[in-house]
This record gives structure tokens, C-alpha cells and sequence, in this order.
């Protein structure tokens, strides 16, 4: 039994291939646009947007204790900690513009990693921390 090799079918099946790759190419590239990621600034940028932008919204997710002992003004506290914390945030407006600070950015690449998860547009996320923020002597709240 001889394989027979038909070149006009072989050649249409490989071109219907490279039309469904680049098909799925295309898709995960308008996928990949859609996808937003957090934006990793610094205490001082933070500053900057605040002064720039009053709608900017500032989510403090430490203790409730550290942020007593002192907070960026107007800064929501939302513990990290608490077990309906992201049930809480989940509420807020997904189309806002949120600066999101811990002491040194784990707990808040925590929440701004789930923020972008779940829809959040505009989410940047202060590096440096509280501690980075009175390091630059910029304003604090007590």
C-alpha cells in the first residue's frame, strides 16, 4: 500500500493551519491589551499624583494600629489582615484611579495583584512604602 500525498490538499491543509494560528495569535494579543497590570511608582510620584489629581484614591491595607500611628491624609484603611477585605474593595469603583501602600509593598502587591483581578482599571501600587513616604518627609496624618 502506497501513501499517496495529494501537494494542492497538503498545502490548502497547511495554509487553513497558519490561518488558525494566527487567529489564536491574534486573539491573545487583543487579550493581552485588554489585561491591565498595576503600576509600581514611588512615594514621590504618589505625591505628585495626589497633588495632580484629587480623585486619585489612597488605600492603606496595614494594621489598623500602623496606620494610627500615622497615614497618608485622606488614606482608606482596609486590613489586609481582615477576612472580608477583598469583599470590601470589591465594592469600591472598579473605574477609579487607586495608589494602594503598605509598609513594604507586600501586603499591597497582595491586594493590587486581586484588585486587577477583579476588573480594577487603574491601580498603582507605592514601592517604597510608608517608610519610603516619611523618608522623603512628605505629609503624614495622625
Amino acid at each position: 500500500m502506497k501513501l499517496r500525498i495529494n501537494p494542492i490538499t497538503t498545502s490548502y491543509s497547511i495554509m487553513k493551519i497558519k490561518i488558525v494560528l494566527a487567529a489564536i495569535l491574534l486573539l491573545f494579543s487583543f487579550i493581552e491589551i485588554e489585561a491591565q497590570n498595576k503600576i509600581e511608582i514611588s512615594s514621590k510620584q504618589a505625591s505628585a499624583m495626589l497633588k495632580n489629581d484629587p480623585k486619585v484614591i489612597v488605600l492603606d491595607v496595614r494594621t489598623p494600629e500602623e496606620f494610627n500611628e500615622g497615614h497618608i491624609n485622606k488614606a482608606i484603611n482596609f486590613d489586609v489582615y481582615q477576612s472580608d477585605v477583598f469583599i470590601k474593595i470589591n465594592k469600591l469603583n472598579k473605574n477609579a484611579k487607586y495608589i494602594v501602600y503598605c509598609r513594604t509593598n507586600r501586603r499591597s502587591g497582595v491586594v493590587a495583584k486581586q484588585m486587577i483581578q477583579s476588573g480594577f482599571k487603574n491601580v498603582y501600587q507605592m514601592m517604597d512604602g510608608f517608610p519610603g513616604w516619611q523618608g522623603n518627609k512628605l505629609p503624614v496624618r495622625k
